[in-house]
């Protein structure tokens, strides 16, 4: 998601929520750090003895709470996109609240560990806390200008499920070309192939075309037929725009003006190669993340749960 002027709303509240989440923190363990008096309700008052951690007291149980709920909140985005009929709220709120709320848990999370390691427990629930947020915020640059870039470098941008499919047909037809550049078969003698040139059904063959044919059938054994079957054309060096065109330069130099719109032909097929292959690695740029980012989150949140419930049987033995 693009962030633009709607999200200001979501911003202020989420500073304002941070504000609040500092005043309490600071009205319950500092109160000096306040320009003003600030006296908690009485539900969030407790007494300081048997309370070695600050997530152990009622406030810091509060905003532990309020961080978990947003992780569920969070996680649920999943299941609403996968839902667009549901009537709990646009999918649009959904992304906007996944951005700004888990951005609240921050300071939710920071204040509820009072901005310490803590056991070892606490660690790994924080590490991965990091890795989550890290790689969330690494998304949302992601698709803050990868879209843009890939305008900027796809004139001409295909379905990205369909890439396969085309990349085989692209190659069957070139394929079928280098069957076109082949000398044909006496038996084959007077089969003609309409609306393109061919050495097929040619019973007499002219030095010049069979030199050019010959010249286009060892340049896609060479080089084309080869960058067209790898599975990753980046190492090829018709990946480079720019050897990409000398080498066609010189071929269409080397070739009759009769044979010339086939191997032009065969460089936009090259061309279209090399495009699909820029538009799968920034698709790889803009999703890649979510490899990571999903399933720590869903394991954060099952070891956030077990944290929880050890808290919450501490507190009740030591209220």
């Amino acid at each position: 998601m693009v962030l633009n002027r709607t999200h200001i709303p979501w911003f202020i509240f989420t500073l304002l929520a941070t504000l609040a989440t500092f005043a309490g923190y600071a009205a319950r363990f500092h109160p000096d750090w306040l320009p003003f008096s600030l006296t908690l309700p009485e539900l969030l008052r407790d007494n300081t003895s048997g309370k070695n951690t600050v997530g152990g007291t009622r406030i810091g149980l509060l905003y532990g709470t309020l961080g978990f709920a947003i992780f569920l909140f969070a996680a649920a985005l999943g299941a609403r996109k996968k839902k667009p009929l549901w009537r709990v709220g646009r999918v649009e709120f959904w992304l906007k609240g996944h951005i700004w709320l888990t951005i609240l848990t921050i300071p939710l999370v920071g204040f509820h560990c009072g901005w310490t390691w803590g056991s070892p427990h606490t660690t790994v629930v924080l590490l991965l806390y990091i890795v989550v947020m890290a790689s969330g915020f690494f998304g949302l640059a992601m698709q803050q200008f990868m879209p843009g870039l890939m305008k900027e470098r796809l004139p001409r941008e295909v379905v990205f499920e369909q890439i396969p499919n085309i990349r085989k047909r692209i190659l069957e037809a070139a394929d079928e070309l280098q069957k076109d550049c082949t000398p044909p078969d006496p038996a084959n003698a007077g089969k003609a192939v309409a609306g393109k040139v061919s050495l097929i059904g040619m019973t007499e063959i002219p030095p010049d075309d069979l030199q050019s044919a010959e010249q286009i059938r060892t340049f896609l054994n060479t080089d084309a037929l080869t960058y067209l079957r790898l599975k990753r054309g980046a190492g090829h060096k018709f990946g480079s725009q720019r050897l990409s065109d000398e080498a066609f330069r010189i071929l269409k130099l080397n070739v009759t003006p009769k044979w010339r719109p086939r191997v032009e032909e065969l460089q936009g097929w090259c061309d279209e190669r090399r495009r699909m292959d820029i538009q799968t690695r920034l698709q790889h740029w803009l999703h890649g993340w979510l490899l990571i980012h999903v399933p720590v989150s869903m394991l954060l949140i099952v070891v956030t749960l077990w944290h929880a419930i050890v808290a919450v049987r501490l507190f009740i033995v030591n209220p």
